[in-house]
């Protein structure tokens, strides 16, 4: 369709993760991924996702025009929305909306945490303020879009003040070892213990206390950020799998459902409607 975007194939080079990908122009209204620091801005429309709740607080903004949220059963209309982690949520959208996960262990994710959410599980945002943020998004092209797209979006909602962090420092540096793994398929959670000095079960104890979930799950959330930002490779299924660190397809299709309410065929499926392509038999795979 006459896109000039590059591959994405450095991020399946596990010398530097997925963080190091530059990308060409795109067209709008075209879904993306870009990763900005600890969070990911993602363009899509999400039709009709099942409940889910995921370890990353995230915001969602409208791109064209308002969207329907489902959050702890009480269903809103909105054009911003700061959600929390380990909410119970959809959001249902035909038109494109601009959705950021946020890294629970990141300053950014204080900062929603204290300026937006303040002690809610979720709040919806000022009008004004997130069609500006949607509208923002709309012209990025590059990576270098994307990075001043984000700042200009820490600004509009106030997030620029940095917090001091709460949890353990060795919680935070576990976290920080599994993210800097190129190889995550071979990152056992023993090793992450002992390169924090703790056994693998005060680990586990210290990370369900301060984060809520086990850090098993969010190393299978760090894969699978790596599967989506892979899905523009033009590689199956299969291939994304055992590149992002997934022993089994079936292990990461049952993780995207529990994390993110779709399946990775889903997801895919949105990608390739933007891309103007259909799946070959080996995609479906």
């Amino acid at each position: 369709v006459g896109r000039d975007r590059r591959r994405a194939d450095e991020a399946a080079n596990r010398a530097d993760g997925v963080s190091s990908q530059k990308r060409g122009e795109i067209l709008m209204n075209e879904p993306f991924i870009f990763r900005v620091s600890d969070c990911y801005y993602i363009q899509a429309s999400y039709p009709s996702p099942a409940e889910h709740r995921h370890f990353a607080a995230h915001l969602v903004f409208a791109m064209e025009r308002p969207f329907t949220a489902l959050v702890n059963g009480v269903s809103v209309e909105a054009a911003g929305i700061a959600i929390g982690s380990d909410v119970p949520h959809t959001v249902l959208s035909e038109a494109p909306t601009l959705v950021v996960f946020i890294d629970e262990l990141t300053p950014m994710s204080r900062c929603v945490k204290h300026t937006l959410l303040r002690g809610a599980p979720w709040r919806t945002l000022d009008t004004s303020v997130s069609s500006e943020v949607g509208e923002r998004w709309r012209d990025v092209r590059t990576e270098a879009d994307a990075a001043a797209a984000a700042a200009e979006t820490e600004r509009l909602l106030g997030l620029q003040e940095q917090r001091t962090s709460a949890e353990d420092p060795r919680i935070l540096e576990a976290a920080a070892y599994m993210k800097a793994t190129p190889a995550l398929e071979q990152l056992t959670i023993r090793e992450v213990a002992r390169a924090v000095h703790l056994s693998p079960s005060r680990l586990t104890h210290l990370f369900r206390r301060d984060t809520g979930i086990s850090p098993h799950l969010y190393l299978a959330n760090l894969k699978l950020e790596r599967a989506f930002y892979l899905l523009e490779t033009g590689r199956s299924l299969t291939q994304v799998c055992m590149d992002a660190g997934f022993a089994t397809p079936s292990h990461m299709a049952d993780t995207s459902r529990k994390l993110y309410g779709m399946s990775m065929t889903e997801v895919k499926q949105i990608f390739l409607a933007g891309l103007g392509r259909t799946k070959t038999a080996d995609e479906q795979k």
